[in-house]
């Protein structure tokens, strides 16, 4: 893998389905109340992902290498297991977002949907034509960046209210299911599996 493909898959992994799903019922159900779990969330993330990090250069090691070498067997399954589960059901959340898109652009119904994007997904895993899936990840990306700048100078944003809402900790009533799924959907485990893996492949591989 390219250097630049790493970082550029690292970046991508927050950008999906899943997360604008919890940001927007966020924003909609609780307006600015709930952007102090974005911010501890992002606290959260940068930590971890920093020892992840560090984890993969130092040992040279992924973080599902390290947990299968150093913690006993009972607890190791459990957390491989674990982290295995998340993943499929990120997964599950990609393909599905994808197949709804193709349902309100192209009418096509959600089930072959889901199969077209699995068939476009695997074409490019394993045709490893990295730089031409850096390039299209990048335009996507990139669109997406713009999309947001565009939608920000647009909104009619209370910056006050936006600036409590991002230091002061509150729960309204029903709303600790949303706080959940917007922590998951920044600190998501199978990006802290993919950033131990990407750091030490940077040493190891040669750059494109």
């Amino acid at each position: 893998m390219s250097r630049g493909l790493g970082d550029v898959y690292k970046r991508q992994g927050f950008i999906d389905p899943g997360n604008w799903a919890s940001n927007i019922a966020a924003g909609s159900g609780y307006g600015y109340t709930l952007l102090w779990m974005v911010t501890l969330s992002t606290i959260m993330l940068i930590i971890l992902q920093h020892n992840a990090a560090h984890l993969g250069i130092v040992t040279g090691k992924c973080l599902s290498e390290a947990t299968s070498l150093y913690i006993n067997k009972g607890l190791k399954n459990i957390i491989l297991l674990t982290a295995v589960a998340a993943s499929i059901a990120t997964a599950m959340a990609e393909l599905l977002g994808g197949a709804m898109a193709l349902e309100m652009l192209f009418h096509i119904p959600v089930k072959i949907g889901t199969f077209i994007i699995l068939g476009i997904v695997l074409i490019c895993q394993f045709t490893n034509a990295y730089s031409r899936i850096e390039k299209l990840i990048i335009l996507f990306v990139s669109l997406i960046g713009f999309s947001f700048l565009f939608e920000i100078c647009i909104a009619d944003i209370e910056w006050k209210q936006a600036l409590i809402g991002w230091v002061k900790p509150e729960v309204p009533k029903g709303s600790l299911p949303v706080v959940m799924s917007v922590l998951g959907a920044v600190v998501m485990p199978h990006n802290l599996f993919l950033h131990s893996a990407v750091s030490y492949t940077h040493l190891t591989l040669p750059t494109n």
